[in-house]
């Protein structure tokens, strides 16, 4: 009996299948987009948001990932993702409607928002401070220094995340504001390992080398540093002061 119901219920998948098309011949369900919106231009549309954010179009509708796309059910609003799009629809009509249209003046052409400028590929738009804020509150610098790596493997050349000099230091500044010089240290040496040629990343770890009572290493960041930018002026006077003490290494 149970095999002929699980064969009853596969007929019937395969024949509502079978009934379904895409892209669909209409419209059904739209609450944000208008409902004679052309097909294409919703196929299109749709697609955009895809990449915006990153994802697939099982993030908001519902559907089996590697099944043909005739056999989702656009129209179900059983996840909240699909919900909290047409908000965001809504706020970026309202961004650009209301709020940009009452500028005394606008750059030619003129700027408007969508969805990626936020997301930039990502679902979640949170700043890579942020991310990596979480991931160190969750398990601590192995954990933060795990997601940044495993962050920059995936996302490095594109716009999703910041992965220049200037995020690992103001992860590093945070921590030290918080007591955590040990893990602080380890973010601003990952900083001149993963920018090398930066002479900022060089002159902030040495920063927190000194913070940390080890002035040799300090001066040998501070040396890498105005090697790299003969003219930060903030590196060199660090280095004559220090030429004024006595070396401590830990």
């Amino acid at each position: 009996m149970r095999r002929l119901l699980v064969g009853l219920l596969s007929l019937t998948a395969i024949s509502r299948a079978s009934d379904a098309q895409f892209p669909p011949e209409r419209t059904k369900n739209l609450k944000v987009l208008p409902m004679d919106i052309p097909i294409r231009a919703l196929v299109d549309t749709m697609a955009g948001f895809t990449r915006a954010l990153g994802v697939r179009c099982t993030y908001c509708h519902v559907g089996r990932e590697g099944e043909p796309l005739a056999t989702y059910d656009f129209a179900a609003d059983e996840k909240t993702e699909k919900a909290k799009a047409r908000e965001m629809l809504r706020m970026v009509t309202a961004i650009n409607s209301d709020h940009l249209a009452k500028l005394a003046s606008r750059r030619a052409p003129r700027i408007t928002v969508t969805c990626a400028t936020c997301h930039h590929g990502v679902s979640q738009p949170r700043p890579l401070q942020q991310v990596l804020m979480i991931a160190y509150d969750a398990g601590g610098t192995d954990s933060a220094v795990a997601a940044y790596r495993v962050l920059r493997a995936r996302y490095y050349g594109s716009a999703a995340y910041d992965f220049g000099e200037v995020p690992l230091v103001d992860v590093a500044n945070r921590l030290r504001e918080q007591n955590h010089l040990a893990d602080a240290l380890r973010l601003y040496l990952l900083n001149t390992e993963l920018s090398p040629n930066s002479g900022f990343a060089f002159r902030m770890a040495a920063d927190g080398q000194l913070a940390a009572g080890d002035t040799a290493a300090a001066v040998a960041s501070l040396r890498r540093a105005v090697a790299i930018n003969a003219n930060d002026r903030q590196a060199t006077q660090a280095l004559e002061q220090l030429a004024k003490k006595p070396l401590q290494s830990r």
